[in-house]
């Protein structure tokens, strides 16, 4: 006797779906918080971000102007620690207020704005149909 399936296909791509939507987040939040490779992954991103605007965008000035704001709120988000006193509390505030710029980019900018490039292309069958 076979084993029934707990969830149909459908459901267990939209789970997939949304599990690799989280785990991207999380990777940019640690990337990104963490002050070198925030410089390294940064420049990864927008030269990611760029090839595919360039190549599937429609509205390329507006994802451009969303792709430099969110470049510019991830280096603030680096920048903040600097702007602290000498003792290690306010250091961990403003690193951990970087984290929170860092989710937002990476919520409202790289997965909301720009999220359309995230999008997997139409194979030729569905581009028929």
């Amino acid at each position: 006797m076979a084993n029934p399936k707990l969830a149909s296909a459908n459901t267990q791509a939209k789970r997939g779906t949304a599990f690799s939507k989280t785990a991207l987040l999380v990777m940019f939040v640690l990337f990104m918080s963490i002050p070198i490779l925030n410089l390294l992954f940064g420049m990864g991103f927008i030269i990611w971000y760029s090839v595919n605007i360039f190549a599937r965008s429609a509205q390329r000035g507006i994802d451009f102007l969303w792709l430099f704001v969110g470049a510019v709120i991830c280096l603030i988000g680096m920048a903040l620690p600097v702007f602290t006193d000498s003792n290690h509390t306010s250091y961990a505030t403003c690193w951990f207020g970087g984290v929170i710029l860092n989710a937002l980019v990476g919520v409202f900018i790289a997965g909301g704005r720009l999220g359309h490039l995230l999008q997997a292309d139409p194979t030729p069958d569905q581009e028929a149909s």
